[in-house]
């Protein structure tokens, strides 16, 4: 086929939905910067513009490239993005306390992003070649061995909403390859462990994120327990859990295990242990951690049904977040229900035609890509929208083809690429 009959084939109803999302993204952009620097404000917006032209020449490229090329150097590619998050951090920039930006020349980017879809070619062609071993629990852990290779790293910068993308991408993939269930039923026991130790550890017994506090802090979390059940006395319980004290106000929030910090290595941030606890008791901090949920959820609330119209001035959101992660406040505010619901029923109908393009795909490889790509975007989709109403904590994830940031658009842009190429040379193409 020549390029001109590829375009020609292109699936128009996915293009323009991306097109759609890209456009709105850049206005809300706009919107969300009118009140501070003009200049910079403007900057921001046309910066915007020129990644989405980069990304409409990678996503040609893309489509137009027989994805089975593509795969088969998955390997290599795989190898490139883990050696990438290695030298961020090593030599990395360091933006809003996370080493996750390498400069090249004038330009910033965040390899963590086209690591993504890095990712997915190389599980997708993991599981292909090895397709003969796919009901071998040791292959199941070399699967998950391979997929923390790059979420430890991301998380290592730190970036722990990053890291966690990886994990429902790798189940799709795993699950739509064919693994065993039995193995997959392990996964949804690994999120219930993750959900009991953020409450019990975190939130109840006010783990302080290092590897030297967190036997003590396991001890404190049965204190807790047993002092409940045992409907214990503030005063008692203060002395069985003295951290659960200080969480319900008995002392003040003064966070524990500083000697642990020198002697251990930190395995979450302050800021993250915050954000958890918030998360289950958004009144614990509310000038300090919880300032940020309470603002968002104020920003959604105010625009009402029909939205507030082009905000010209800042209402509750800072600047400096306004326009990335936290995207689909503005989104709320000035479209309302009515826009934001339409808003959601964009994203989804993308999704769901990746998932279209999906069953159509000639052979596993184009299924397990695109299923992989939609894994990612529904990650990215459910999280963003689910932090800004109190759903799930906050992980600073982008919003696909509409949050600010060049790295992730021209990222979620490429991975549309390929799944046009799927599409292009799906089954029965030159039956038609």
């Amino acid at each position: 086929m020549n390029p001109v009959t590829k375009i020609l084939r292109l699936n128009w109803f996915l293009f323009a939905l991306m097109a759609a999302l890209i456009v709105s993204g850049i206005f809300f952009i706009k919107s969300a910067t009118a009140a501070g620097d003009t200049a910079a404000a403007l900057a921001l917006t046309q910066q915007q513009q020129r990644w989405a032209l980069v990304g409409l020449a990678v996503f040609l490229c893309c489509a137009l490239i027989d994805y089975e090329l593509v795969l088969r150097f998955a390997p290599l590619l795989f190898l490139l993005s883990v050696v990438s998050l290695v030298v961020v951090l090593v030599g990395g920039q360091t933006i809003n306390g996370a080493t996750s930006w390498l400069r090249l020349g004038g330009l910033v980017v965040q390899p963590a992003e086209p690591g993504k879809i890095a990712f997915i070619l190389g599980m997708s062609w993991l599981l292909l070649v090895m397709d003969d071993y796919k009901k071998k629990f040791w292959f199941f852990i070399l699967v998950g061995l391979v997929a923390l290779i790059p979420a430890g790293l991301i998380l290592k910068q730190p970036d722990l909403g990053t890291a966690l993308v990886f994990f429902p991408v790798t189940c799709v993939i795993m699950w739509a390859a064919g693994m065993p269930r039995r193995f997959l039923a392990l996964l949804p026991v690994g999120v219930g462990v993750g959900l009991v130790f953020a409450y019990f550890i975190v939130y109840q017994a006010w783990w302080d994120g290092t590897a030297g506090d967190l036997w003590p802090a396991g001890q404190r979390a049965g204190y807790v327990v047993a002092g409940k059940k045992a409907a214990l006395p503030p005063d008692q319980l203060l002395k069985l859990a003295p951290a659960a004290g200080k969480k319900k106000g008995i002392l003040p929030l003064i966070s524990g295990g500083e000697t642990a910090k020198k002697n251990s290595g930190v395995i979450l941030k302050p800021y993250q242990l915050g954000r958890i606890r918030t998360f289950f008791e958004p009144d614990l901090d509310p000038l300090g951690d919880g300032w940020t949920i309470r603002q968002s959820m104020n920003t959604i609330g105010s625009g009402g049904f029909k939205g507030k119209g082009y905000v010209s001035e800042y209402g509750f959101l800072p600047k400096n977040i306004a326009y990335n992660d936290f995207i689909f406040a503005v989104i709320g505010e000035e479209v309302g229900f009515v826009g934001g619901t339409l808003f959601i029923l964009c994203q989804s109908a993308l999704i769901i035609g990746v998932l279209y393009v999906a069953g159509r795909a000639r052979d596993a490889g184009g299924m397990l890509l695109c299923l992989g790509f939609a894994a990612l975007l529904f990650a990215h989709f459910f999280q963003n929208v689910a932090m800004t109403i109190k759903v799930a904590p906050i992980t600073g994830i982008p919003l696909p083809f509409t949050s600010y940031g060049g790295s992730f658009l021209v990222t979620c842009m490429a991975g549309m690429g390929l799944v046009q190429s799927v599409w292009i040379h799906r089954k029965n193409f030159y039956n038609h």
